[in-house]
């Protein structure tokens, strides 16, 4: 049996083993960057960054919403000339350029054939109208509990319904635009 002393030399000797001394350092490079953050935002707790003034907001989302109705109005053709381009590519066989090669990603749809599946497994067709029929009857039991409001506009009109107190709860959202003066 080895003395602890030697051990401890066979292990430093093998570089297979924990080299203490590098991970205390790897372990201190880890922490210390947490420490600077954790300093940080006990600093900004104390002494908060000033508020973002905006002069004038009206004006700029005035200006931001023009900004954005130009670009989406010059994203629309270079769509169809991307889409042009690509079909030409595609027509003519064209899978790669002097800079750029094209690439296919293959999305799958699956379909169940239902008559199909009901010919080749029938055991596994009837399981499945069981537990198809069991998820329905417990729709059922839940039938009534939200009524969509539109079915009940054609049946009731919309005044005497609204007339009836606790019957329609009303929730308005407001969206906000701007306009010239």
């Amino acid at each position: 049996m080895m003395e602890p002393l030697e051990e401890a030399r066979d292990l430093k000797a093998n570089p297979l083993v924990w080299d203490l001394d590098s991970e205390i350092a790897f372990l201190r490079g880890k922490i210390e960057p947490l420490t600077e953050q954790r300093t940080e935002a006990r600093d900004l707790k104390a002494n908060p960054l000033p508020s973002i003034v905006i002069v004038d907001p009206l004006t700029r989302v005035w200006d931001l919403d023009s900004e954005i109705a130009f670009l989406r109005g010059k994203i629309e053709p270079l769509t169809e000339q991307r889409t042009e381009a690509l079909d030409y590519a595609l027509k003519n066989n064209i899978r790669e350029d002097a800079r750029y090669q094209l690439t296919e990603k293959v999305r799958k749809t699956r379909t169940l054939d239902v008559a199909r599946f009901r010919e080749v497994f029938p055991e596994e067709y009837m399981i499945a109208c069981d537990i198809e029929r069991k998820e329905k009857e417990e729709a059922l039991n839940h039938l009534g509990e939200r009524i969509n409001l539109t079915l009940i506009d054609k049946l009731v009109k919309k005044p005497v319904l609204e007339a009836a107190l606790g019957v329609v709860t009303v929730k308005e959202s407001v969206t906000y635009g701007v306009v010239p003066k």
